[in-house]
């Protein structure tokens, strides 16, 4: 049974913002940390509404009060940004979180719901399971899903990649050197009968 965004508590809302604050996505980038902060706690505070642009530029992002959002599209930039921090924090690091906090498209108004217990926790491997070398990561976004490779599926998937065209080039290469010596035998052939 999912809860709607009125029966989840601020509590566990502020304990989820907690963990997210210090997953990797947001440990690299205390600017996107601020944004979420920001955001997620003007929103509790009942002041959600007011979240635009401006705002979150100077109160959030350190930008001068003469900031023009109509000029400077920074903010959005960093909303996009946020959005995929989010994403790969949900996909990579969801352990301990009990909220999806989501910022949608075409507004900086956060969103929150709750998580099931089964999308927060990957299933246990055994050690005769063998690891899946090609792991894919879901995102949801407005209208549509996003699949792709997680980082160590990418690099697999590089790697097979780049075997594929060594073993290509190297037949070619064998092809190429099989017909030139073969080529060369046959116009050897064809001096010695013409003499």
């Amino acid at each position: 049974m999912s809860e709607t965004e009125e029966e989840i508590s601020a509590d566990r809302v502020v304990e989820t913002l907690e963990i997210l604050l210090r997953a990797p996505p947001f440990l690299r980038s205390p600017k996107l940390a601020r944004f979420l902060r920001f955001v997620v706690e003007e929103e509790l505070a009942g002041r959600g509404a007011t979240v635009k642009a401006y705002t979150i530029a100077t109160q959030a992002l350190g930008r001068n009060p003469d900031f023009d959002p109509s000029l400077d599209p920074s903010v959005r930039v960093e909303a996009g940004r946020l959005r995929r921090a989010l994403d790969d924090a949900y996909a990579q690091h969801a352990a301990g979180l009990e909220v999806r906090i989501t910022v949608p498209v075409g507004g900086y108004r956060p969103r929150f719901g709750a998580l099931a217990a089964a999308a927060i926790v990957p299933e246990a491997t055994t050690e005769t399971e063998p690891e899946d070398p090609f792991p894919m990561v879901a995102t949801e976004r407005p209208h549509a899903v996003v699949v792709g490779f997680s980082p160590r599926g990418q690099a697999a998937v590089i790697a097979l990649l780049a075997g594929i065209l060594l073993v290509l080039c190297i037949d070619l290469g064998l092809t190429v050197s099989t017909r030139m010596t073969s080529g060369s035998a046959g116009s050897g052939d064809i001096a010695v009968r013409g003499r």
